[in-house]
């Protein structure tokens, strides 16, 4: 039995019906690697071979009783692979594209609170002879750094590597209601109470540092208050559209070192372009105000903890669709992405940021929260006006056997007033773009992937004509 954290708890009750707070985790596989080919009779064997290498996908949520303290996970003793792991054809042409529209309707589906927070599709017949694992995860057990640990240790570096037969699996019953609710008052003390001397200080000198900030004429950092309502920021309905592809990894590092910004201001660039052109579509002035973005980044994570539980946290930074050049918007992107790291660090220090305020939230207080930013009819979202991430993964090409894993799609989750999340992991020289939508916002992502394309060719020519310069 493990207790969630402030963060894991969170994920759990911002769900509804309609905003699911899972993750997608897709890994195309070439089994041309392996001269066998392919077989999902295989595939089966390797999963059930390595799954104890990720013990969270055996765990099983179970709450609190009356909402006293954070659920706990618990090892289900019902657990049965062949449940969590479907066989599917992807429909005709059977086209990447037309994978992206079959996931868009997987993503909309709810996982089952009375088993593992966990589904995987297994997507055959695809027309380039590759396999798609898709995986709907719930983000309450693991963030993303957390993923990429946990995807290195169900693949491996080199092809053909085998694992020892898995240990047995023999979990004791569940817990009844009456044990939980015991240990939720035991608990009690330690988690909240124990939590709040230390979470108050940290607001004190959260406030100290704002008050400095304003002191000394600097503007004031973006939160989650301050964005101002676009066609983008909505209630979510239960539909979704979904859109992944991937570019060369070179093309934003050639970027990066012509134009002296990071690989991340590229990214976030290009982003803020992109959005841009999306909301003059939506007939929504671009130039009336810059967009606030939340931007998950990687926490301290305990020793033995590397691939359980959500130690992320997040802040917020401009996003700068308000700028029309594309030079002046990448210069514009870096300044914010400055900025924002720079009050993260303060804020981290002083120890009042997100996950350490949420720690003290109890499960009731989160649900008040959802139900006040739904009544905002998304005049207000949680994490701003859209989501950006972007995961370093591995560097190297990785193998489940001797299937080399060709492809690693990875994306969050949506709630009501954000209802979009734009996601980049690299992977063996790949720069593996998602988008993530609402469908009553945009029906077809690809024009936006499309507009994130042409943004980063803009900058990449901007890039080469540098270089050749005189």
């Amino acid at each position: 039995m493990k207790r969630l954290n402030g963060v894991d708890s969170f994920m759990l009750r911002m769900e509804t019906s309609k905003a699911y707070m899972h993750t997608f985790k897709i890994a195309i596989i070439d089994p041309s690697t392996d001269p066998d080919g392919w077989s999902f009779d295989k595939f089966r064997t390797e999963a059930e071979r390595r799954i104890h290498l990720i013990p969270v996908l055996r765990w099983r949520y179970l709450d609190s009783p009356l909402g006293l303290n954070h659920p706990y996970w618990v090892e289900d003793p019902d657990f049965q692979l062949d449940y969590h792991i479907r066989r599917i054809a992807c429909p005709p042409p059977a086209d990447h594209k037309n994978l992206c529209a079959f996931m868009a309707d997987i993503y909309s589906y709810q996982l089952d609170r009375d088993r593992p927070l966990w589904m995987m599709w297994v997507v055959e017949g695809l027309a380039d002879g590759t396999v798609a694992c898709v995986m709907l995860v719930h983000h309450a057990y693991v963030d993303g750094v957390g993923a990429s640990w946990l995807m290195q240790r169900f693949y491996h570096p080199r092809p053909g590597i085998k694992v020892d037969d898995p240990p047995p699996y023999a979990p004791p019953p569940l817990p009844s209601r009456l044990t939980r609710l015991g240990w939720a008052l035991r608990d009690f003390p330690e988690v909240a109470i124990g939590n709040m001397p230390k979470v108050a200080a940290g607001m004190w000198r959260r406030f100290a540092l704002e008050r400095k900030r304003k002191s000394a004429g600097l503007p004031a950092h973006p939160t989650a208050g301050q964005m101002k309502q676009t066609p983008l920021n909505i209630n979510l309905s239960a539909g979704r559209t979904f859109v992944c592809d991937s570019v060369p990894l070179a093309d934003f590092v050639a970027v990066s070192k012509a134009l002296d910004v990071t690989i991340n201001d590229v990214f976030s660039g290009c982003a803020a372009g992109a959005v841009r052109r999306l909301l003059v579509d939506l007939d929504h002035d671009p130039d009336s105000h810059p967009l606030i973005a939340a931007t998950p980044f990687a926490g301290d994570r305990p020793t033995g903890m590397e691939g359980l539980g959500n130690f992320a946290t997040q802040d917020f930074c401009w996003l700068r669709s308000d700028v029309a050049d594309p030079l002046r918007r990448l210069a514009a992107s870096h300044q914010a992405n400055v900025e924002m790291k720079e009050h993260l660090g303060q804020v981290r220090d002083a120890g009042a940021d997100i996950s350490a305020l949420l720690q003290v939230v109890p499960p009731w207080g989160i649900t008040l929260i959802r139900k006040a930013i739904h009544r905002r009819g998304g005049s207000f979202g949680f994490f701003g006006n859209l989501v950006l991430s972007n995961v370093p993964g591995p560097k190297e090409p990785l193998y489940l056997d001797r299937w080399k894993l060709d492809k690693w799609f990875s994306t969050g989750q949506l709630v009501d007033g954000t209802a979009l999340n734009i996601t980049m992991w690299s992977y063996d020289g790949q720069a593996n773009i998602c988008i993530l939508t609402d469908r009553q916002v945009l029906q077809d992502g690809w024009r936006l992937y499309g507009y994130f394309i042409d943004e980063l060719h803009a900058l990449r020519t901007v890039a080469e004509t540098k270089a050749v310069a005189p």
